[in-house]
């Protein structure tokens, strides 16, 4: 049985020092993104196996409750509860809470999953579990670059196909025109 993960959002944001006091417009918002893009990152392919919790009273506007963001599952806690409030109720719904691994460092959220059998790590415990992590292998790249400006017959053929007829386009053909740039 595979491990899941409940993860405390703004905890982890804070304990990442992410956030500060003084939010500019829009800060939050990018501060929740790049959690999310970081944590589906390091999580890879099992993705879909961590749940991140945040008070919906930062929610964004017209964002649904529950949604998913590049395999995550993403909670904003429902109206008059926090996120510590809506994870132990998770917590106290899971199927299968051995397998279950609850990530704060609120020592509420800690006992609630130790409480049912689920393992309690500390911020810290995860950011160490995901360094030590293996991530899967970067695919290829195929930028010319690396190898010396070449292409093989293949790519010229693909990116021929993909832009060969651009020249030819009628709203695109000033862009073509190298004498005006004399």
């Amino acid at each position: 049985m595979h491990d899941s993960y409940v993860i405390d959002g703004y905890n982890l944001i804070h304990a990442l020092g992410m956030i500060q006091k003084h939010l500019d417009a829009g800060g939050l918002e990018a501060s929740r993104r790049w959690l999310l893009d970081y944590l589906a990152e390091l999580f890879g392919e099992d993705a879909d196996r961590v749940t991140v919790v945040f008070d919906a009273k930062q929610a964004p506007r017209g964002l649904p409750r529950h949604q998913a963001y590049r395999g995550l599952h993403v909670h904003f806690a429902p109206k008059g509860q926090s996120a510590d409030d809506w994870i132990e109720t998770l917590i106290a719904n899971d199927k299968a809470p051995a397998a279950l691994v609850v990530v704060s460092n609120d020592h509420r959220l800690q006992d609630a999953g130790r409480k049912r059998g689920a393992r309690a790590w500390s911020d810290q415990t995860l950011l160490d579990f995901l360094e030590k992590r293996p991530r899967a292998p970067k695919t290829p790249t195929t930028n010319t670059e690396d190898r010396d400006g070449k292409m093989t017959p293949e790519e010229k053929k693909h990116w021929l196909e993909e832009f060969g007829l651009l020249e030819s386009d009628p709203e695109l053909k000033e862009f073509f025109d190298l004498d005006r740039f004399d």
